[in-house]
């Protein structure tokens, strides 16, 4: 190229990314922890919810989340927290006592329902804070307002936890294996054809009672185990 040509053209820079050009991250908060620590849960499962994880989720490291949370069982601890405090209470009263427990517990297991994966963490260690300590004092007064005696109260409200726990679990399992209410329904049937169709020299009574075996929803057979577990305690107590 020779100088009449001219300078050389200009080759236009690369202009680097400014980080004011970049959006800005949402504040950090315990609102902000839980929610991202709940969507780990629901789609990846408990072990998955670390505070790593939790921390890449939120676009910062683990160690950020120590302001809002003391590790990861209190992490653990505020999902459960979080979920237990959108169950509504009420104020036990004698006269439609066996009412509100049937009411109460729906109002659990739907809260579980709500919250894939959460039924899991009331499996450990029996969790003491305040928002679950008062919807316990809350199971605790509906059965003591039905009679039952204290001692007898309190074992019922453990066994009672464990069954809501138990049907939200077996919830999460069916959910996780994409059955929904179709998906049910088939597979009612298939289990009813495959109790009618044993052999009946072998297996007389559940071929003779498939019908039964398969019978009921969801919410008919809940209720059941209710109040079975109500009427077994009230029973027990008669026979002292």
């Amino acid at each position: 190229m020779s100088l009449t040509d001219g300078p050389p053209p200009m080759t236009p820079s690369v202009r680097q990314r400014s980080t004011r050009d970049r959006p800005a991250k949402a504040p950090l908060s315990e609102d902000a922890v839980v929610d991202a620590a709940l969507e780990i849960l629901r789609s990846e499962g408990l072990e998955a919810v670390t505070m790593r994880r939790v921390g890449a989720a939120l676009d910062t490291g683990a160690a950020s989340l120590y302001v809002y949370v003391s590790g990861r069982e209190g992490l653990l601890q505020a999902m459960l927290d979080r979920v237990t405090a959108t169950i509504e209470l009420e104020p036990p009263d004698p006269s439609r006592w066996r009412a509100q427990l049937h009411s109460l517990l729906r109002r659990m297991h739907a809260a579980m329902l709500a919250h894939p994966g959460v039924a899991a963490l009331t499996l450990a260690d029996p969790p003491t804070t305040e928002t679950v300590l008062l919807l316990a004092e809350n199971l605790l007064g509906i059965l003591l307002a039905g009679g039952l005696d204290p001692q007898d109260a309190v074992w019922a409200c453990d066994i009672l936890v464990l069954l809501v726990t138990a049907v939200a679990s077996e919830d999460d399992v069916r959910r996780a294996r994409g059955r929904g209410d179709e998906g049910d329904r088939e597979h009612v049937g298939e289990l009813y054809r495959t109790f009618a169709g044993l052999p009946p020299d072998r297996f007389p009574l559940i071929a003779a009672h498939a019908a039964q075996m398969v019978a009921g929803d969801g919410d008919e057979r809940f209720r059941f185990a209710v109040d079975v577990v109500v009427d077994g305690v009230l029973a027990r107590a008669a026979r002292r």
